[in-house]
């Protein structure tokens, strides 16, 4: 399968979730853009950054926000959890 279709089936998979677990579309979009058979094992500085701001103490939340959110949560602007709006599903935040 070619990148785009990755990319879209992995977007079909994942959007709707991602939306009614209340996360911004700008975060969704950009976690649908790298499906994990796209991932080469060598994470870009950007994508540290990442999952260093999907984690609460430590430990890894099952949010990864898009690469503007997880700058301005390492350095302190936000919180991870301010992002979540509008959530559909009861489910607890963060998941651990």
């Amino acid at each position: 399968m070619n990148k785009r279709n990755l990319i879209r089936a992995w977007t079909i998979e994942n959007e709707p979730f991602g939306k009614a677990l209340g996360y911004p579309d700008c975060c969704i979009r950009e976690f649908c853009e790298q499906p994990p058979q796209l991932m080469n094992g060598n994470p870009t500085k950007e994508d540290k950054r990442r999952y260093k701001a999907a984690c609460i103490e430590g430990v890894f939340s099952g949010f990864i926000p898009c690469k503007k959110h997880a700058k301005e949560i390492t350095t302190g602007k936000i919180k991870l959890e301010s992002l979540i709006k509008n959530r559909e599903i009861e489910t607890p935040f963060p998941f651990v």
